[in-house]
C-alpha cells in the first residue's frame, strides 16, 4: 500500500482537471468555438496576466540604438502659450499630492470602519511650496463640506479628515505667479 499512495497522489490533479472538463465540456467548446472564429476573422485575443496572445500580431520593428535600461521615452512636448506669444514665463512648481492614512476606531459609526486621512502637498525643493498661496481640495461629494481650502504653508498645506472608503481626490494649487490654479490629483487608497 506504500508505493500506491504517490502514485494516486500523482493522479489527483489530472483527475480533476478531466473532471472539470468534463462537466463544462459545452461552456468549453463555445469558449474555444469563440477564440478560433476571432482568429480566423483577422482578430487577436488576449488572456491573462501571462499575456497569452493569439492571432496575427503587428510587432513593431525597432529603429536605431538599444535605449540603456531603465530609459524613459523622450515625448515633444508642445511650447506652452505663452512661449509662443513671446511673453516670458516661469515653470510652474513642481508640487505633489501626499497622503497618509491609520485606522482609528474612535470614529467609528453606523457601522464603517473609519481611517484618518492626511493629505498635503510636497514640492522638490522649498522654493516650489514657497511659491503656493492655497489650496483647495475636492473631496468626494458624500463629504460634508466637499471643498475645502487651506492656506497654512508651515504644515505643507495639511488638510486631515476620517474616511471610510477610497476615492479620487483633486485638488486646486494655486501659485501666486500664475492665474490658473494647478490641478493635481491622487486617489486615496487605504
Amino acid at each position: 500500500m506504500k508505493d500506491w499512495i504517490p502514485l494516486l497522489q500523482d493522479l489527483v490533479w489530472p483527475i480533476a482537471l478531466l473532471t472539470l472538463a468534463f462537466t463544462f465540456r459545452h461552456g468549453l467548446r463555445r469558449l474555444i468555438t469563440t477564440v478560433n472564429s476571432r482568429v480566423e476573422r483577422g482578430d487577436s485575443f488576449e488572456a491573462g496576466a501571462s499575456g497569452i496572445r493569439l492571432g496575427p500580431s503587428s510587432p513593431q520593428i525597432p529603429t536605431g540604438a538599444e535605449p540603456q535600461p531603465g530609459a524613459q521615452p523622450v515625448l515633444e512636448v508642445p511650447p506652452p502659450l505663452a512661449a509662443l506669444t513671446g511673453a516670458p514665463t516661469e515653470a510652474a512648481p513642481r508640487v505633489h499630492l501626499v497622503h497618509t492614512a491609520h485606522r482609528d476606531n474612535s470614529v467609528d459609526r453606523d457601522g464603517y470602519r473609519y481611517f484618518r486621512v492626511r493629505i498635503a502637498l510636497e514640492g522638490d525643493t522649498d522654493s516650489d511650496l514657497d511659491r503656493v498661496t492655497k489650496v483647495i481640495y475636492h473631496l468626494h461629494p458624500t463629504f460634508r463640506d466637499p471643498d475645502r481650502t487651506v492656506t497654512d504653508r508651515s504644515t505643507g498645506f495639511e488638510m486631515t479628515t476620517a474616511a471610510w472608503g477610497t476615492f479620487s481626490l483633486t485638488a486646486d494649487v494655486y501659485v501666486n505667479d500664475r492665474t490658473e490654479p494647478i490641478r493635481l490629483e491622487r486617489y486615496l487608497n487605504f
